[in-house]
């Protein structure tokens, strides 16, 4: 195994900044710091350990200086489970002014029995926004949760003509 060379950004957007990481040149994660700093680094942290069994010490992000990040197009790297790729996939079908609700992503997976794994796959997903998983929506009280927030989903969807 060759060295792994990691590139890790600080990206503004009209919803505040967010965490970008590169391997090489390929995109393997995105979270917010919606929720803070300590939160998304954590996760990268996590996501690092979990997909290259290595910890990470203290990083700077650098900030984005290569033009307009979400106007770009990024070579994309999903790294999970068989069952989790699937899923992410399956939510770049999710038009862009519309939600689904787990129960509907299940049955479009083929496994309508499988709703609380689904929902699982989709809280795990590493690039958010990019691959839409705040276009999942939950039924009833549970209708906005997501991994960065009931309120940076509330702002992504209404951006989008969902709400």
């Amino acid at each position: 195994m060759g060295d792994l060379e990691f590139r890790v950004y600080k990206v503004a957007s009209e919803f505040g900044d967010w965490l970008a990481a590169f391997d090489g040149s390929e995109l393997i994660f995105l979270g917010s710091y919606a929720l803070g700093k300590k939160k998304v680094e954590g996760d990268l942290a996590d996501f690092f350990e979990e997909q290259y069994h290595f910890q990470v010490g203290s990083f700077t992000p650098v900030k984005w200086s290569k033009g307009n990040f979400w106007n770009g197009k990024h070579k994309i790297k999903l790294q999970g489970t068989e069952f989790q790729v699937r899923v992410w996939l399956e939510l770049l079908k999710i038009p862009r002014g519309t939600t689904w609700t787990y129960s509907e992503l299940a049955k479009k997976l083929r496994k309508p029995s499988a709703v609380r794994a689904v929902a699982s796959a989709v809280a795990k997903n590493p690039i958010c926004y990019w691959i839409p998983c705040h276009r999942v929506v939950g039924k009833n009280t549970n209708k906005l949760k997501y991994h960065w927030g009931p309120e940076l989903k509330a702002e992504l969807l209404t951006s989008e003509g969902a709400m």
